[in-house]
């Protein structure tokens, strides 16, 4: 036996098992942070969703590490560059992996990292796809189809109330949310699908929508051919550099993973999510010579808009987009569509082995004129019916640092964001960012690191690290420190604020592990007072205490705890303290193949300043992610039936109570009572 197949026998005893039992754990962890970083930035919409379909699609098809490239491990987004870097090395000088229990083996590969992505690799001897022949397409071929609906048990006002100008309902529709996917994929060359969807209280197949569902997603897409890296027509979202001059959906910020800072973009995406505003639709096609790599791309597509009055020369104006994507109301429905977007591009990237620039520039012209706010902290926000933004970026590997970085012109104005992360060793790194995005920098399509969820009118340092001072022990921590250069909404100055965190991991065992958590933030915003004319910018202190632990007592049934408190410090205001409480149990039947997921949770706050948030097994791709506040219960029970490995179906009900309520929600929305509940039920077939 030669000294590597030794190393892997002692590796595999040491990590293979732990890694197995923490897997469940481990990815309920990763879901979180990555929704808890979503979710924290400002209220704005957010599409979970991509990120759930990204990682379910990584698990539905893993990445082959010996086989893959680094496109194709790039696609791992916990996986930094200096991992997939070393991966490569390790290849390179030792050949193929002999067993995923080489992978401690992997310079920087720790064992948390690699319970990580175990369920989202594997090392197998694809057929070659270097060519498609339709001949094998359908031996190659994978279906899946996957019928979702839900509906709150409850009726809001909406479905009641009738409005005495048409005499309908307020909400013409059913309560059901109606979604239908469709995906196929051809011997990984070439891939479609089609997305359907109408949204509780929409019109189906009458009125609004004669034609049936509210939303209608279709894409096909050619990949791997010769010199043809991607061709796509249809529906797609696109991603480059740090994310700033352009890049669809909203990916996450900070959270308990202080080192992804580095976004990896530089491709196109199918677009497979619900989300009605925030893609593309048109072609758009990705080509390499050498190391130089060509995108281009052409849409045409209506948005949800805010349509606001019409101008003497007969110009239409509107205030701003619409996120929501419900269409019920006359209000909703006349804002539906109301807007065409052209937009058109590209991108040019050179990759060296350790250096990558790119350039990219996107062109935008509305049919109808967008007019800035009256309000003073809208003076600098774009108006007008043409956009246009360019982009430079960058990212260089030296050893154990890596820089990247994009510079971004938009609206007249200039942003940046530059970084650094610094691998010392297996048990040490450190990360920073600096940006600086002008307070009148505007892109359409952004998502670049940020405090908020405008990439503008903002100046910052974040400093991150991991540190595995000891065996089974890791500290995670960043610091933020920013400041707004001009007004912002709810900011009638200009003000600052800081943002910390600090987490201890420890994996007691391969049947136990746990957390730590405290994080501190310094949040800018005006003082109340309905008769002041000019507001005073104070400091709202938030400062949260989290444990968690999960641990399983048997190979069948997994449990999870955590105690949460929150104590909010408004300036010359009542302290609000809150606390949550929670209970997680999962039980593997034996005989059927049966998962059955609970949680009994009970919470109390002092208002919606002191709420909790707490991430839920959901369905396949679904997610559950809403603020709890004020004093009550919260309980879910999932059942997930696995008839065989392609033909699986989900059942969840949900339902929150709260203690001394009467009624829920506002508006059109209101529920009688004091409880609101929801049932989902979900069936996905594979072939």
């Amino acid at each position: 036996m030669n000294i590597r197949s030794l190393l892997l026998v002692i590796a595999g005893f040491a990590a293979s098992f732990h890694a197995a039992s923490q897997f469940t754990p481990e990815q309920f962890k990763l879901r979180e942070s990555l929704m808890e970083s979503m979710a924290l930035q400002n209220g704005e919409t957010v599409d979970y969703e991509s990120i759930l379909n990204e990682l379910e699609t990584l698990q539905n098809q893993p990445v082959d590490l010996n086989s893959a490239r680094e496109a194709d491990l790039r696609r791992l987004h916990f996986l930094t560059d200096f991992q997939v870097q070393s991966l490569l090395d390790y290849r390179k000088e030792n050949g193929n992996l002999l067993s995923l229990n080489e992978l401690p083996l992997v310079y920087g590969f720790t064992d948390e990292l690699i319970c990580l992505i175990l369920p989202y690799v594997t090392l197998g001897t694809d057929a070659d796809t270097s060519n498609f022949r339709f001949r094998e397409a359908v031996r190659y071929s994978h279906h899946e189809v996957i019928l979702r609906s839900q509906r709150l048990l409850q009726e809001s006002a909406g479905y009641t109330d009738v409005d005495p100008a048409t005499g309908q309902q307020r909400y013409p529709g059913n309560p059901w949310l109606y979604y239908v996917r469709y995906r196929l994929e051809f011997n990984k060359n070439l891939q479609a699908g089609i997305t359907l969807e109408k949204d509780p209280g929409e019109d189906f197949f009458k009125n609004s929508n004669r034609g049936g569902f509210d939303f209608y997603s279709a894409h096909i897409c050619l990949l791997g051919q010769g010199f043809i890296k991607s061709a796509l027509i249809g529906d797609f979202r696109l991603g480059f550099g740090q994310g700033l001059t352009l890049s669809n959906g909203r990916a996450p910020g900070k959270s308990s993973l202080p080192l992804n800072v580095v976004k990896r973009n530089d491709d196109i995406k199918a677009f497979t999510s619900a989300d009605e505003n925030d893609f593309f639709r048109g072609a758009a096609t990705s080509a390499a010579w050498g190391r130089f790599t060509l995108t281009g791309f052409y849409s045409v597509k209506k948005r949800d808009a805010n349509i606001t009055d019409t101008l003497p020369g007969g110009s239409i104006c509107f205030s701003s987009f619409q996120g929501s994507g419900y269409h019920r109301t006359a209000a909703e429905i006349l804002d539906e569509k109301s807007v065409t977007e052209t937009a058109w591009g590209g991108n040019i990237s050179f990759r060296g082995n350790h250096f990558k620039a790119g350039t990219t520039f996107v062109n935008y012209h509305f049919d109808k004129v967008r007019e800035a706010g009256n309000d003073p902290e809208d003076i600098h926000d774009f108006s007008g019916s043409d956009l246009f933004n360019l982009g430079a970026d960058y990212s260089v590997s030296l050893k154990k640092l890596q820089l990247f970085g994009e510079t971004s012109y938009g609206n007249h104005h200039w942003a940046t964001i530059n970084g650094a992360v610094l691998y010392v060793n297996k048990y040490v790194s450190f990360s920073m960012v600096y940006r600086n995005y002008s307070k009148a920098f505007f892109s359409l399509h952004s998502d670049a690191f940020s405090e908020g969820s405008v990439n503008s009118n903002e100046e910052a340092v974040y400093t991150g690290m991991v540190i595995h001072p000891v065996l089974k022990l890791k500290i995670s921590a960043y610091a933020d420190f920013y400041r707004f250069p001009w007004l912002r909404y709810g900011l009638s100055a200009p003000s600052s604020g800081s943002d910390y965190l600090l987490q201890v991991d420890y994996a007691a065992s391969k049947k136990l592990d746990m957390y730590c958590r405290i994080k501190f933030e310094r949040d800018p915003e005006d003082e109340a007072g309905d008769t002041m004319i000019i507001r005073d910018v104070i400091h709202m202190r938030r400062m949260g205490l989290r444990y968690h632990i999960s641990y399983r007592l048997t190979s069948r049934l997994l449990l999870q705890n955590r105690i949460e408190m929150t104590r909010v410090n408004p300036v010359e205001s009542k302290i609000s303290r809150g606390f949550l409480i929670y209970q997680d149990a999962e039980y593997r039947f034996e005989a059927v193949p049966v998962v059955v997921d609970f949680r009994f949770a009970w919470f109390n706050t002092g208002d919606y300043n002191s709420r909790i948030y707490a991430y839920e097994q959901d369905l396949t791709s679904g997610f559950s992610f809403s603020p709890l506040y004020n004093e009550g219960f919260r309980t879910f029970v999932m059942l997930r039936y696995d008839v065989t490995p392609q033909l699986s179906f989900r059942v969840r009900l949900s339902s929150t109570s709260f203690t001394h309520k009467h009624t829920l929600g506002s508006g059109y929305d209101e529920i009688s009572g004091n409880s609101r509940s929801e049932i989902k039920l979900q069936m996905t077939a594979r072939l």
